[in-house]
């Protein structure tokens, strides 16, 4: 082969995954699993976007995942008040290590493991989300309130205040388990592909994170292609809590969740994803706190050789902004064996 012809080759070899020159069939990575970490829906067990390819049996796949997120909601003035009295206000920053695991009991059932370590606090990027705004996006008036502190206060529908129990700090939070079964299963990547899944939540946690009962999840995942390089999933859900009050707060025991994610095969390394998960309310009794909570999510994943994959996205809250985490970033890291 002449140098000329090299460097071509070269050249197509770099640019597959970018251009779709590579494999045309590469697979499907589908969703990052994230799970809503906004300071008041921390304690509680959330359903992610997920897929319904399950693990073939026998393998095993270890997941650790980082979610760092900037949260910041304040409701209207309370009538007849100073302008300094909201009926609710929650300003934080969270900070979320995850390890899972998950490994393929048989081809259509596959178990998983779940613990996440979770900080609290004040954090350091009020400032830098203020400077982010500031391009051309809405603040929702934060640069009135004292940057990097956590604070959750709110009134009551009686207007009597509410008396949040928590605190900043790091710890344990609640483990997962989960089952998930292949339903429908199409004969080649060109049809559907649906699973069930099923999730346990222990009160396990520590520190500020500790307590909150029992809770339960299902949920229905679907996938199929949409032509040769993208993808679609859907999912729908809910969870059951047995325990309605923690720290201080009183949370619905039921919550539906949601999601709907288009997944771009660029190649047979890369991924490209765009999707929305939503939920139902999840907190009950403060005066006007939104009742539906949805978020965009972006991000990609790419593929390290035979047995390792990386993953990075962000978030940004889409409904209702007082009431979901402003913005946070992800990064993941997955090996099979």
């Amino acid at each position: 082969m002449t140098a000329k012809r090299r460097l071509v080759a070269a050249v197509l070899l770099t640019l597959g995954p970018c251009t779709g020159l590579a494999n045309a069939q590469a697979p499907r990575r589908g969703p990052i699993e994230w799970h809503e970490e906004w300071l008041l829906a921390q304690p509680r067990l959330t359903l992610p976007a997920t897929s319904p390819d399950l693990l073939v049996d026998g393998k095993t796949r270890v997941r650790l995942d980082v979610d760092w997120g900037n949260d910041f909601g304040v409701g209207q003035e309370v009538p007849g008040t100073s302008s300094a009295d909201h009926v609710f206000l929650v300003d934080g920053e969270h900070h979320t290590l995850t390890l899972s695991l998950r490994h393929g009991l048989t081809p259509n059932l596959e178990i998983g493991i779940r613990l996440p370590v979770r900080e609290r606090g004040g954090g350091v990027l009020d400032g830098v989300i203020e400077w982010y705004h500031g391009i051309g996006f809405p603040n929702n008036g934060r640069e009135t309130f004292p940057q990097d502190q956590v604070r959750v206060e709110g009134r009551r529908e009686d207007f009597l205040p509410i008396e949040w129990a928590g605190a900043s700090g790091t710890g344990i939070g609640k483990l997962e388990l989960d089952v998930r079964r292949g339903i429908v299963e199409s004969s080649s990547m060109a049809g559907w592909r649906v699973s069930a899944v099923g999730r346990l939540a222990l009160p396990t946690g520590t520190g500020t994170f500790s307590g909150g009962g029992l809770e339960f999840g299902a949920q229905l995942v679907a996938a199929h292609p949409l032509g040769k390089h993208f993808d679609l999933f859907l999912g729908a859900g809910a969870t059951h809590s047995a325990t309605t009050e923690y720290q201080g707060l009183v949370y619905e025991a039921n919550r539906a969740h949601g999601f709907a994610t288009v997944e771009w095969r660029l190649g047979h390394a890369w991924s490209f994803l765009v999707q929305v998960d939503a939920a139902g309310r999840h907190v009950l009794e403060i005066l006007d706190y939104p009742g539906i909570h949805a978020y965009l999510r972006v991000g990609t994943k790419r593929q390290l050789g035979e047995r390792w994959e990386l993953e990075a996205g962000f978030g940004e809250n889409i409904k209702h902004q007082q009431a979901t985490t402003d913005f946070s970033v992800g990064f993941g890291l997955t090996r099979t064996f």
